[in-house]
């Protein structure tokens, strides 16, 4: 006879997506528990901004389904939802110091309109910025409708759900799924559950080698304070955008983000680094963030710098991540790859890994979009769970 299972599902990974996913299926009545190697929100999702940002998404699936999550997130933070009190609004600006970057926010203004969704263009041109930006900006778009959150506050407030049980820190050495459910193998205990979430990022390989996933380092800089409420909002540079557009070709100035923190501290970031050595901080990298940010925001030339440090995302080889059953052993569902935007699109994915896991349908009218992150777009190289 077949051991009946422990839980339900479990979901391996206690960043904000596994947390989302956790809390969406303990709403249907599942039984969950979420096992991790550290603790919740150890890694990508305790290093974030916290921006809930559809500007600075690729065109097209990842833009689109940032929309639709920016709209649930809000959802999830009305009265009665575990985001009540962790997510709230915030302008957001986008600045230009070149053509290109001109350009690149053309293109965002055309983008935001034909999303039609929250975010929405408030201001325009050389002046629509906040005081205080620098005098080489010759553009800047300003921004309503985005948001933010803490991505520890996120996942703490997810994983309070009733019907959620916690598991770390323990190390998942293997899974084997057969036509009942899941064994999951710890170090010393062998667990039976009837599904799996595997929200891992950066450790993904480790159970699905023939995964594209690779880690992808990020410098960050905090400051000390200045006076709260100096910058309402964070400032991107037009750069940020153009390496993440569809088009190719490298950006012509590096880009940066400026996010001013509920202390009164600045978080400048990021660069992307192959290497994904979290350990490693490439001061070289870090100057030449620091003078773009400058450039734009002359204040920061007062503040003192207090902290610095890298993380870590799990980056997808197509820039897209990778999120649905696996095809060979479909009781074993991916969420994973989301390389900087797993705080906004967490929300949305929680909602349809749980879908999933359930075996219903997602989202009328993103079907296409979804399906787009299957796992099975890398199929010759995909392998079963070990």
């Amino acid at each position: 006879m077949a051991r009946p299972p422990d839980y339900d599902v479990a979901v391996l990974g206690a960043g904000i997506v596994g947390a989302s996913a956790a809390w969406h299926l303990a709403r249907r009545g599942m039984r969950v528990v979420v096992i991790d190697a550290s603790g919740p929100a150890a890694a990508a999702s305790g290093a974030s901004d916290g921006a809930v940002s559809v500007a600075s998404k690729k065109p097209g699936v990842m833009a689109r389904l940032a929309n639709r999550s920016l709209a649930y997130t809000r959802r999830l933070a009305e009265a009665g939802g575990p985001l009540r009190g962790v997510f709230g609004d915030r302008p957001s600006y986008y600045l230009a110091t070149s053509p290109a970057e001109e350009q690149a926010l053309g293109d965002l203004v055309a983008k935001i309109a034909a999303l039609g969704g929250p975010a929405r263009v408030t201001a325009d041109g050389a002046k629509a910025g906040p005081d205080g930006v620098g005098p080489s900006v010759t553009r800047c778009v300003a921004l309503a409708g985005e948001g933010h959150m803490l991505g520890y506050a996120a996942v703490a407030a997810y994983l309070a759900q009733a019907g959620v049980d916690r598991l770390w820190p323990v190390t998942v050495e293997a899974l084997e799924a057969d036509d009942a459910g899941v064994t999951v193998s710890l170090t010393d205990r062998n667990l039976r559950v009837a599904k799996v979430v595997a929200a891992l990022g950066t450790s993904s390989t480790a159970l699905f080698p023939g995964l594209p996933v690779t880690p992808r380092t990020g410098q960050l800089v905090v400051t000390d304070r200045a006076p709260p409420g100096s910058l309402p909002g964070p400032l991107t540079a037009a750069s940020y955008l153009v390496a993440k557009s569809a088009s190719p070709g490298a950006p012509d100035k590096p880009p940066v983000v400026i996010d001013p923190l509920s202390t009164g501290q600045f978080l400048i970031g990021s660069s992307r680094e192959e290497h994904g050595d979290c350990a490693r901080t490439d001061f070289a990298t870090v100057r030449r963030l620091a003078a773009r940010a400058a450039e734009f925001w002359p204040a920061l030339r007062a503040r003192h710098v207090v902290r610095i440090f890298a993380g870590v995302r799990a980056a997808v080889s197509d820039g897209l991540p990778i999120v649905g059953p696996l095809t060979q052993s479909p009781r074993v569902v991916l969420a994973t790859g989301f390389e900087g935007d797993g705080i906004c699109l967490s929300g949305l994915m929680g909602r349809e890994v749980a879908a999933m896991v359930a075996g219903e349908a997602v989202s009328a009218g993103a079907e296409a979009d979804i399906a787009a992150l299957s796992p099975a777009r890398f199929s010759r190289r995909e392998a079963r769970a070990r």
